[in-house]
């Protein structure tokens, strides 16, 4: 017997034992006496992978795959090592590859679906796990798989009808019912939802996947304290799972806890949450900004940049030179606002000179490091500045007022994951509209077909800068939670903000007023979607406001 064949009769039988050490120094060696051997190459990368050596198993398994281009198992291993690597494009090219070479292979078609699902090319993964299930209808794991992709397109009774599916396949199947839950939270049947999770904890008490979702429906019902216990279970179950802090996260920073919510808060870039930047530039820790250059960048909403560059004077005060890298509808808006010495347009990718910042943070991480407590809160108000030409020329554009004049907002961006909750249906409005003595503007972009009684000057609107001289000259801004609210709440101007049931968690809990902004009144949802009984309680209060102010008016 050759050595060769002594060191893969070695490998085999250690891998057969379960030594993977063992057998991984076997193959090794192996593969230095048959380096054109694909085979030994395929075997050293799935003992690699067994030992979480996930890039050393992509190194094997990519040798495997340049000597058989086109052996399924190779094309296989090394895609989903590539997938785990975060190498999404090559997992998705060799994917396609081994689709091709077994047109018939379901599992094929569910990993492509994983990846477009990655990628965000949503439609591209439907596709795909529907081409699975032509091909396996009867395998509770794609139909749940299925229901995922559709559950991030906001398809909710398609999801629904996907998980219900895996369930009558698998009546066991917990992670369906953990993401059945989900759904039916999402569409407001908390108590479903709750059901369901309980199911799925009782069949997997170790699974923080479970626990963290069980805390997520506690907590849209209101019952905070069940919910951090559910949380802080996830967390003990599993320490590193980001899902769990930033969920725990919600519940803390909801009930004004905000120290221990920031804290929490900082795990939303590994759990995908929040932006994750390139680290082409050190991240600030907090140590001493005297003469130091930082690069804020902001992340997530137009309103959250509204709502957190607030603190950037405090940098200044520490010594430190600003840029703020933000939207560009932001930056007429923003120049001028204190504390900010630079603004730049958001691009993608920093330049190569990074304006000559030194250190970067994210703008959301500036209350974290600054220790920022409701006793902070709100600072200046207001803290944005406008343009004077721009307020003239918005006078000149609405003319002279002789009602009461109210903007309003009544949907956010579609894109927003609960858009469907937080967005009022437009002929809901009309129970709002009907009120007396009020001329309504609408600050609604894109602009919509609009019903009657609701004035349209949208079409004049470039940027947040015009926005605001538009706020200036209204008497109240009436809106559901988008970035109108803090550009309001920010110039100090009076604003109704209408909340769905289970509020974000910058709202608190059950208040009528807001610490972020002091000329803000809440209006909530008792019920979930339960829209109309919010809408009765403004124009209750709208009239008599309107009424109030009439007599004045008429004075001017």
């Amino acid at each position: 017997m050759s050595r060769l064949d002594e060191l893969l009769q070695q490998g085999q039988q250690r891998f057969s034992q379960g030594d993977m050490a063992g057998a991984e120094q076997a193959f090794a060696a192996a593969a230095q006496l048959a380096p054109q051997a694909w085979q030994v190459h395929f075997n050293l990368g799935m003992c690699r992978d067994r030992l979480g050596r996930r890039e050393a198993a992509f190194t094997a398994y990519e040798k495997a795959y340049q000597l058989a281009p086109d052996h399924v198992p190779c094309i296989t291993n090394l895609a989903v090592n590539a997938f785990n690597l975060g190498k999404t494009e090559m997992a998705l090219q060799l994917t396609l590859r081994q689709v091709e070479l077994e047109p018939g292979n379901a599992l094929a078609y569910d990993n492509l679906g994983q990846i477009f699902r990655q990628l965000g090319q949503y439609e591209g993964a439907e596709l795909s796990l529907r081409n699975a299930l032509l091909l396996a209808p009867d395998t509770p794991n794609l139909h749940n798989n299925l229901g995922l992709i559709l559950l991030d397109q906001n398809k909710l009774a398609e999801a629904e009808q996907a998980f219900l599916q895996a369930l009558r396949l698998a009546p066991q199947h917990a992670d369906a019912m953990t993401n059945l839950s989900t759904v039916l939270q999402a569409r407001g049947r908390t108590a479903e939802a709750l059901e369901q999770c309980r199911r799925a904890a009782a069949l997997v008490p170790r699974s923080a996947v479970t626990w963290t979702n069980l805390g997520n429906v506690l907590k849209s019902m209101g019952l905070y304290q069940e919910a951090l216990e559910a949380q802080r279970q996830a967390i003990a179950l599993a320490p590193d799972y980001a899902l769990a802090h930033w969920n725990y996260a919600m519940s803390l920073l909801a009930l004004g806890q905000l120290e221990a919510g920031w804290q929490e808060y900082e795990w939303g870039a590994a759990a995908g949450t929040r932006t994750r930047f390139a680290a082409t530039l050190p991240r600030w820790q907090g140590e001493d900004l005297a003469g130091k250059h930082l690069l804020l960048r902001a992340e997530q909403g137009l309103g959250d940049t509204l709502q957190f560059v607030r603190f950037a004077p405090e940098l200044q005060r520490r010594g430190a030179k600003v840029t703020l890298e933000c939207q560009p509808s932001l930056i007429p808006l923003l120049q001028g606002v204190a504390g900010i010495d630079h603004l730049v347009p958001q691009t993608g990718e920093l330049p190569a000179d990074a304006w000559g910042c030194q250190c970067y943070l994210p703008l959301m991480s500036l209350p974290h490091l600054l220790h920022i407590g409701l006793a902070d809160l709100p600072g200046p108000i207001p803290y944005l500045p406008l343009e004077a030409a721009r307020v003239r020329h918005w006078q000149d554009m609405l003319g002279p007022r002789s009602r009461f004049r109210v903007g309003l907002a009544w949907a956010g961006n579609p894109r927003h994951r609960n858009d469907h909750q937080r967005s009022c249906p437009l002929a809901q409005l009309a129970e709002l509209l009907a009120a007396p003595g009020v001329e309504f503007i609408s600050l609604q972009l894109p602009a919509a077909e609009l019903p009657q009684g609701l004035r349209d000057v949208t079409a004049g609107i470039r940027d947040f800068a015009d926005t605001a001289a538009i706020v200036s000259q209204l008497d109240l801004v009436i809106s559901v939670d988008t970035a109108i609210i803090h550009l309001a709440g920010a110039l100090g101007r009076p604003a109704w903000l209408l909340l769905p049931r289970d509020a974000d968690w910058r709202w608190l809990q059950e208040r009528q007023d807001s610490p972020w902004y002091p000329s803000l009144k809440l209006y909530r949802q008792k019920m979930p979607g339960q829209w109309l009984p919010v809408l009765q309680s403004v124009r209750r209060d709208l009239e008599s406001l309107a009424g109030n102010a009439r007599p004045k008016m008429q004075d001017m």
